[in-house]
Formats: structure tokens, sequence, C-alpha cells
């Protein structure tokens, strides 16, 4: 018996040893993603990205508290501060977290803050060990695969498209016009080309080859499976969805009196913003087109998605934030704060 307790004993030891070892190399092993993982859906990106859904909880930047990137769960509870850093397009996959921050706000320039005021951040997801992956200026940013794609400015307006890596290596321009990277599908960029009179082109991220895939006067795009919903400045602003296989198009919302100005899908469901007309503001409808609601009147600034609820702002008060259901009734408008 002693005998073979002196040959398990050190056996124990090697393996406790060798899963020390193990967990302690994998907490600090950089994970990557898989090749079609995406950050964000479009719709949010499209709307300033504020709101990103990622595993259980919404992480966020919180008008009630300067912009500052928070976390809490799905069902809008247990908030939580995670920098202090004013951001935008957030993009959350694996262990990571990707934004754009902009500090340049009024308390920052108040506070005379000498921290890098603008950048593409990588935090943990509990906003620790902060990465900048780039240093540039940035407007509309989105996560696909192990890159991040980015709307890279040069003085005061966005002049390139640029991506990085997600390991903070490879960082190139991808094109040398800021095409709007919000919408990735199977592998393609698609986009509305404010260059070639706003017509429906993608753009492959393996070869950097563009494609023209609907000459529309678009504007906003999101892909879904066959079909790609946008923005028609042609006929009067409306909401239209394209189907690629069978080239047909399809009017999901219409007004002689309005336009719409932006819009999220969420799984079949659509948030749009109106303006001009008897009755602008925020509707929400089926991608069919079918059950219009009139949710909210006035001058919508944003409007983000997440499965439980939607969130939106007013031009009028960019501080404060109401929400509503994403799917279900809308039985009213709750005003919520966030501190």
């Amino acid at each position: 018996m002693k005998k073979a307790l002196k040959i398990i004993i050190p056996i124990i030891i090697i393996l406790v040893a060798a899963c020390a070892g193990f967990l302690f190399f994998s907490k600090g092993k950089f994970q990557y993603n898989n090749k079609n993982a995406v950050g964000n859906t479009t719709g949010n990106l499209n709307n300033g990205g504020k709101f990103c859904e990622y595993d259980g909880k919404i992480y966020f930047s919180n008008p009630c508290d300067s912009g500052k990137l928070y976390v809490m769960d799905s069902n809008c509870t247990e908030p939580a501060l995670l920098s202090n850093d004013t951001v935008s397009s957030i993009n959350v996959c694996g262990n990571y977290i990707y934004y754009v921050k902009n500090n340049l706000n009024k308390k920052a320039v108040e506070e005379g803050s000498r921290d890098q005021m603008f950048g593409i951040i990588r935090t943990d997801l509990d906003g620790k060990n902060e990465i900048t992956l780039s240093r540039d200026k940035a407007a509309i940013m989105s996560m696909y695969g192990n890159y991040v794609y980015y709307q890279k400015y040069a003085s005061s307006y966005p002049s390139s498209l640029c991506r990085i890596k997600i390991d903070n290596s490879d960082d190139s321009e991808v094109a040398d016009k800021p095409y709007n990277p919000a919408c990735i599908s199977n592998g393609k960029i698609y986009y509305s080309d404010p260059y070639n009179r706003n017509q429906i082109y993608s753009l492959d991220t393996a070869s950097n080859k563009t494609s023209l895939v609907y000459p529309a006067n678009s504007y906003l795009l999101d892909v879904d499976n066959d079909y790609i919903y946008y923005i028609d400045m042609s006929k009067g602003y409306s909401l239209l969805r394209y189907n690629i296989s069978s080239q047909t198009l399809e009017q999901i919302f219409a007004s002689s009196d309005s336009k719409v100005i932006n819009f999220n899908r969420y799984g079949n469901k659509i948030f749009l913003i109106t303006e001009g007309g008897a009755n602008p503001g925020l509707y929400r409808i089926n991608t069919d087109g079918s059950r219009l609601e009139y949710i909210a009147a006035g001058e919508i600034l944003s409007v983000n998605c997440t499965s439980l609820y939607t969130f939106f702002q007013y031009y009028t008060d960019e501080y404060t934030l109401y929400r509503v259901p994403t799917s279900g009734n809308i039985v009213s408008i709750e005003e919520i704060t966030i501190k």
C-alpha cells in the first residue's frame, strides 16, 4: 500500500500542476474569433452602436453619465460602470469589448484631461486590460471575424475605410473612400456608395474587390439572408427590401407627407424614424410591411435594439433614455435612468 501511495501521490501532484499551468496559460492566451463572428447588429451600428447585447448582458453608452461605457443584465438590472471613456460603435465578442472612443466632450475639456481623446479600444469584458488598437479618430466601426473595420477621419470628416486585426496587428487601408462598414454579411461589406449615385455595392473582405449589387438610390443598408433592407431616396425616402436571389423589390413603408430617415431591424421587427408630415416620430412594423404601430411623436435621435428592449432618445433631450419592448405589446413608454 505504501509503495502504491509513493507512486500515486507524485502523479497527482504532477496532474494538479499541469492543470494549474494550463489554466494560467489559457487565461493569458489571446482568444480569436471564428471567421464569421459579428460584434453587433447592423441596425445598432447605424444608430451609433450605443447598445450591444452579448451573452445575457447589455453593454451600452450611458446617456445619463456622459456616454460612459456601462454593462447591465438583459432585463436592465445590475448596471455597472466599465470605463470612463465616452463610447460609440460598441462591439462585443468572445472575451473582449471593442468601441470607438471620443472623449472630446464638455466634461473632459473642463477637467483638462491629458489622456488620448480618440481611438479604437479593446478591453476585457470587465473593462480591464485596455488596449488601444488605433489612435485615429473614427466614425462607424464594426467587428467581423478577427478584424475591426472603421471609417478613419482625416481633418474633420471620414476619409477612408480601414481595418486592424483584433490582436493589434495588420493595420491597413481597405478602401480610399469612407464606405460605411456597419453591414457585413458572409464576408462582404454592403454599403450605399455616395460616389456612385448611392447605388448598393458589396466589398469582399478577403480580396477588397467591389461589386454592384443593385442600382438603387439608397441610404442605410441591412442585409438579412436574401434580403437587403434600405431607404430609397428616389422613392420619397420610403423603406424597401430587395431580394438578392429573386431580384424582386418590396415596399415596407411609404408615406406621401413624410420620409424615413433611419431604421433598425431586429428579427422580424423594424423600428423606423420619420420626419415631416402630420405624425413624425418612431414607428414599429413587421419586416413584411404588416402591422404598423405609432410609438412616439417628435424628433427621435437614435434607436438601438436588444432582445427584450428597444432604447431611444430625443434630439431635444439626448441625456434621457426611453425604452419599449422590442417584440412584445407596447403598453407605454418607459423613461429610465441608469447610474
